[in-house]
C-alpha cells in the first residue's frame, strides 16, 4: 500500500504480509497449496464452503472493503486488520497482529467498547455503537474534506461474533465512516434550531403587531377587491359594530377607488365633511350613543396572494375640530379687535387731533402775541406748552403710521435697491439732512421683493438715524448687501456714537429712547416701525454696535415670500 493515499483503501492483496498464525492467512495459504480448507462454521450455521466458495476472493473483498474490519481472538489480540484500518488508524497490519486494542490505541478507548467485545467473545452477543452515544470511539483520522471541522472520524461500529469452529469464536468489528452523515445531521439540527427561532420571532412579531393594532387609537379596516370590509382592531369594531354607525361601511365602500360594478349610492352631504378630490377626506360617524364623531379617512393599498387590498384608517379628529373652532373664534375676535383699532385710529387722526390742533394753535398765538410782554417765566411756560403739543402731534402721527403697516400695506413686487436709495438720497437732500457724499453705496445692489413704500420708509429711517447720531462734519453711512441661500442681508453702517450692547434688543421697542428730547429729535417709534416693516416682509433686523464705534443695522429679507 502507498503511504501517500490517505482517503481510501488501497486495492492490494496483503495476505503474504500476515502472520502465518492468523486465521485468514491460513485460509489463503491452504487455497494456494490446493488443499481444500477445513470447514468453517458461521453464526448462521452454514458451512464455510457454502458461504465462501473462494477464500482468496473473500479475503480480497475483506481487505479492500470501504469499511474498517478488525478481528479479535478470545485472548483480546488482533488477528485481522484490513487496508481501510491501516489508512485511517496509521498502523500497518504487521504492526498490530498479536496486540490488543489498548496496545495499539492506548487506554483512551471507552469502556463501552471493551464491554461489547467481552460480551461478544464470552456470550456471543452482537452490539452496535452509534456516533450519537460516542462520537469518537476509535481515534481514526477523518477524510481531508472533514479534517477542519472534525478532528477525528465519526464512526458507527458494529460488533458481531464469528464462529470458526465449535470451540473457536472471534469478534468481528466493522467500523463505518459516518462523518458525512453526522455533518448533515448537525446541519439539519442547526437549521431546525434556526427555523424554530425564526418561528418564535415570527410569532412574537405577530403578537406585537396584533397588540399594536388592538391598542392604537385609530380604527383600521381592510377591504378586498370586492369591497368586503373587515375590522382589524377594537376601535374599528366599535365604529362598525352593532353599537357603531351602520352607515359607515357604505360610506367607506363609496370612498374606495374601485367600488366594483355596483357602486353604493353617494352618502348624504352632511356625512361628508369635505369635498372629494381635495386630498383630505373627512366624514361624520353617527354611533348609536348619539355622540357624532368627525373622522379623517386615509386609504392605502397593497397586494397579497395575487389580490388587491385596501387599508382604511379612521382617525378621530374631534379634538382637532374643537381647536379649529377655537382658532376661528380667536380669529373673529382679532378681526373685531382690528376693527376697533381702526376706529380708534380714525378717531385719533380726526377727533383727537382736532382739539390738539386747537390747543397748539392758541398756544402758538399766545407765544407770538405776548412774547416779551410778560415776564421770562411766562414766556418759558408758553414755550413748553407749544413744544409739548407739537411733540404730541408727532407721536400721534407716528402711531398712526405704525398701525397702518400691516393693514394698509401694498402688494409685494420686485424693488431695485439702487433706485430705492436714489430716492432716499433725494429726499434727504431736499430736507437738507445729508450733504452730498455722506451716503456711500456698494455697487450693484440687488433687487428684493417687498412693499416699495414701506421699504423706502425702512431704509430712510435707518439712514437718517445713522446721520443724526453722527458728527455732522464727517458723518458717513455705508450701504452694502450680501447674498445667502434664502435671503439677502442689507447692512446700514454709520460712524456715529454707537449703542451699548445691553440696549441692542430694547431699542426696537415703541417709545424707547436712549437720549433726552433736548439731545436728539424724535419720538422713539422709528426703530419699532422698522422692525414691524421687516416682520411684515418675513425678515429679521438686528444691530451690531458698541459705544463710540458706530452701529451696523442688518436687515435680512427673504428671497421668497409665503405671506404678502
Amino acid at each position: 500500500m502507498s503511504d501517500g493515499n490517505k482517503d481510501g483503501p488501497a486495492n492490494i492483496n496483503r495476505s503474504s504480509a500476515k502472520d502465518s498464525g492468523t486465521v485468514l492467512h491460513d485460509i489463503a495459504a491452504s487455497s494456494q497449496s490446493g488443499t481444500p480448507p477445513a470447514p468453517v462454521q458461521t453464526t448462521s450455521g452454514r458451512p464455510a464452503s457454502y458461504a465462501l466458495p473462494d477464500a482468496n476472493l473473500s479475503l480480497a473483498l475483506l481487505e479492500n472493503s470501504d469499511v474498517g474490519i478488525i478481528a479479535i481472538r478470545r485472548d483480546g489480540t488482533i488477528c485481522f486488520w484490513n487496508s481501510w484500518m491501516e489508512q485511517t488508524a496509521g498502523f500497518k497490519a504487521a504492526d498490530v497482529f498479536g496486540k490488543t486494542l489498548n496496545d495499539v490505541f492506548g487506554t483512551a478507548l471507552p469502556n463501552r467498547l471493551h464491554t461489547a467485545i467481552d460480551d461478544c467473545l464470552s456470550l456471543g452477543m452482537p452490539a452496535m455503537i452509534s456516533p450519537s452515544l460516542n462520537k469518537s470511539v476509535l481515534p481514526l483520522r477523518p477524510q481531508s474534506q472533514f479534517a477542519q471541522k472534525f478532528p477525528q472520524m465519526q464512526q458507527s461500529i458494529r460488533i458481531q461474533p464469528v464462529s470458526l469452529s465449535d470451540e473457536d469464536v472471534i469478534c468481528a468489528i466493522t467500523v463505518r465512516d459516518v462523518t458525512l452523515a453526522v455533518q448533515r445531521d448537525q446541519l439539519l439540527r442547526r437549521q431546525a434550531a434556526e427555523l424554530a427561532e425564526l418561528v418564535t420571532k415570527t410569532r412574537r412579531s405577530e403578537d406585537r403587531t396584533r397588540a399594536i393594532l388592538q391598542n392604537t387609537i385609530d380604527a383600521i379596516l381592510v377591504a378586498s377587491e370586492d369591497g368586503n370590509l373587515e375590522p382589524l382592531n377594537a376601535r374599528a369594531q366599535e365604529l362598525c359594530g352593532p353599537q357603531g354607525d351602520p352607515e359607515i361601511k357604505n360610506i367607506i365602500q363609496f370612498l374606495l377607488p374601485d367600488c366594483g360594478n355596483n357602486p353604493p349610492p353617494k352618502p348624504p352631504s352632511d356625512r361628508l365633511l369635505t369635498d372629494l378630490g381635495t386630498g383630505v377626506i373627512e366624514i361624520l360617524a353617527c354611533p348609536a350613543n348619539g355622540h357624532n364623531i368627525p373622522l379623517e379617512v386615509a386609504i392605502s393599498h397593497f397586494t397579497a396572494y395575487g389580490r388587491y387590498h385596501y387599508i382604511i384608517t379612521l382617525r378621530d379628529i374631534s379634538q382637532r375640530k374643537r381647536h379649529e373652532l377655537e382658532i376661528q373664534n380667536t380669529m373673529q375676535e382679532l378681526e373685531n379687535s382690528n376693527a376697533e383699532l381702526e376706529q380708534f385710529a380714525y378717531a385719533a387722526s380726526h377727533d383727537l387731533q382736532e382739539p390738539l390742533r386747537m390747543v397748539s394753535s392758541y398756544t402758538q398765538l399766545l407765544a407770538r402775541r405776548y412774547r416779551g410782554q410778560l415776564d421770562d417765566t411766562a414766556d418759558e411756560f408758553i414755550h413748553y406748552a407749544v413744544d409739548g403739543t407739537q411733540r404730541m402731534q408727532r407721536m400721534i402721527d407716528d402711531l398712526l403710521t405704525l398701525s397702518r403697516v400691516g393693514r394698509h400695506g401694498k402688494p409685494f413686487q420686485p424693488v431695485p435697491l439702487t433706485g430705492l436709495f436714489d430716492a432716499i438720497e433725494a429726499n434727504l437732500k431736499r430736507a437738507e439732512a445729508a450733504p452730498a457724499g455722506n451716503v456711500i453705496r456698494q455697487p450693484g445692489l440687488p433687487v428684493v421683493t417687498g412693499d416699495p413704500s414701506q421699504l423706502l420708509q425702512l431704509f430712510q429711517n435707518l439712514v437718517s438715524n445713522g446721520l443724526k447720531y453722527s458728527d455732522p462734519t464727517h458723518a458717513e453711512v455705508h450701504i452694502s448687501a450680501r447674498e445667502f441661500d434664502s435671503f439677502w442681508r442689507i447692512s446700514v453702517s454709520d460712524n456715529g456714537i454707537g449703542i451699548d450692547p445691553q440696549y441692542h434688543a430694547s431699542i426696537f421697542e415703541i417709545f424707547k429712547r436712549l437720549h433726552g428730547y433736548g439731545d436728539y429729535a424724535g419720538t422713539g417709534i422709528g426703530l419699532a416701525l422698522c422692525k414691524k416693516i421687516v416682520e411684515r416682509h418675513g425678515g429679521n433686523i438686528h444691530v451690531e454696535s458698541a459705544l463710540g464705534e458706530g452701529s451696523t443695522f442688518h436687515v435680512d429679507l427673504p428671497k421668497e415670500h409665503n405671506v404678502l
